[in-house]
């Protein structure tokens, strides 16, 4: 079977990221080698983009089942000054407790930003908006628009876990 993103071909290595989480601990996207990551950059004060994606990663995990918990949805605030740790926490856990947000350092930031090619712009309000997938090995194989259909990244999801 085939993937239903937008395929990397070859797959890249996933740049590493490393901030802080939504309680202030220590992150690096390195620690999920063996899962799937679906990783997304966005805001809590979008009024519809990044809602709808969060809810279409929700479904998209939902239909994983038990291999849900191979799974990991995290999403790097593109707007710092508003997006605190308390913040970033109580949205995303309205779509899911399991979801993570991080923060850092604008410089820090600005690092993961440049390393994944997604452009920042009006204080966070306008950014890249696709949705990164990462299979266990820790290569970036597809990205999914935010209205792609959950069945398909579900699908994808489990294509990627039975091949690690």
């Amino acid at each position: 079977p085939s993937l239903h993103g937008a395929v990397i071909d070859p797959p890249m290595a996933a740049a590493d990221i490393q901030l802080q989480d939504y309680n202030g601990q220590n992150f690096r996207l390195s620690s999920l080698r063996g899962q799937v990551v679906l990783l997304y950059f966005g805001y809590t004060n979008c009024p519809d983009e990044c809602p709808l994606t969060m809810a279409h990663l929700k479904l998209a995990v939902d239909q994983l089942g038990t291999s849900a918990h191979d799974v990991h949805v995290i999403m790097v605030t593109t707007d710092p000054k508003r997006d605190s740790p308390q913040v970033l926490k109580s949205w995303l856990t309205k779509f899911d407790p399991g979801f993570i947000g991080l923060d850092g350092t604008p410089d820090q930031l600005a690092a993961v930003y440049r390393d994944y090619g997604v452009t920042v712009e009006d204080s966070g309000e306008t950014h890249s908006f696709f949705i990164y997938v990462i299979d266990p090995a820790g290569n970036w194989r597809e990205t999914f628009l935010p209205d792609s259909q959950p069945a398909d990244i579900a699908s994808d999801v489990r294509l990627l876990l039975s091949k690690r």
